[in-house]
């Protein structure tokens, strides 16, 4: 099976097959690289080529870029770029992206070598472009579910979590009251205090909070009802 498309392939093919711990080939300031790992993650200019994998399902791909996550679609564009700006680079396309309010997403175009920041979310199959549609935490929309003591947030992806914003469907003469602790994965975020008649509570978290499930344990959740979170995040390629 050809590890690699490009000149001296039977070459790379025999030192990857000849070595047992060998599982990739890595692209990196013009140079070759045999890594064990089979995990792919992005850096500009960089190519890599996992063995023995034929096709890549890149619906389950992300890529941590300024602080967002973006999922690479190769062969798909997306729709409504914004202004007639280009960027040079994926970082500069999607810092500006970051920016605009009504960014989702962008898309290069081989053609020009060049990205474009655009208001379309869903990739549409088209020849010469990889569109790259930005993923929000709950895909934009983030509930809770309660089981017991423990309020979940299914963040559906991987992020690092800075802060995050509880609305409580509260009682105005509730006596409850207890400790929260908040974890992001297997992570501590903080430990809290909440009231059953707090409305809100913001918890800044410490770093290293990275996951893709928030759950929230109460030592007492009573009339605790957990109807809204805001969340600050970055994107993250370490769960």
């Amino acid at each position: 099976e050809t590890v690699l498309e490009v000149d001296g392939k039977q070459w790379y093919q025999r030192r990857v097959r000849g070595n047992p711990i060998c599982n990739s080939v890595h692209y990196t300031s013009k140079k070759y690289h045999l890594r064990t790992g089979t995990k792919v993650t992005w850096k500009e200019g960089d190519n890599a080529w996992v063995y023995g994998k034929s096709t890549v399902d890149f619906t389950k791909v992300y890529l941590p870029i300024t602080t967002g996550l973006w999922n690479p679609r190769p062969g798909y564009k997306l729709k409504n770029p914004i202004g007639k700006t280009t960027y040079s680079t994926l970082p500069k396309a999607t810092k500006a992206c970051m920016k605009n309010s009504s960014c989702n997403g962008v898309h290069y175009i081989k053609k020009t070598k060049k990205y474009q920041i655009c208001k379309g979310k869903k990739p549409i199959k088209t020849t010469g472009y990889i569109a790259y549609p930005r993923k929000y935490p709950c895909d934009g929309n983030c509930s809770a579910s309660k089981k017991s003591k423990v309020v979940t947030i299914d963040m559906k992806y991987c992020f690092t979590v800075t802060s995050i914003e509880i609305s409580n469907k509260h009682k105005c003469c509730s006596k409850n009251s207890g400790k929260v602790v908040v974890k992001v994965g297997k992570n501590t975020c903080s430990t809290v205090t909440m009231k059953g008649k707090t409305s809100a509570l913001l918890v800044d978290c410490a770093s290293g909070a990275t996951g893709q499930k928030i759950t929230m344990t109460f030592a007492n959740i009573g009339d605790i009802n957990i109807d809204e979170a805001k969340l600050v995040v970055s994107g993250s390629d370490t769960c």
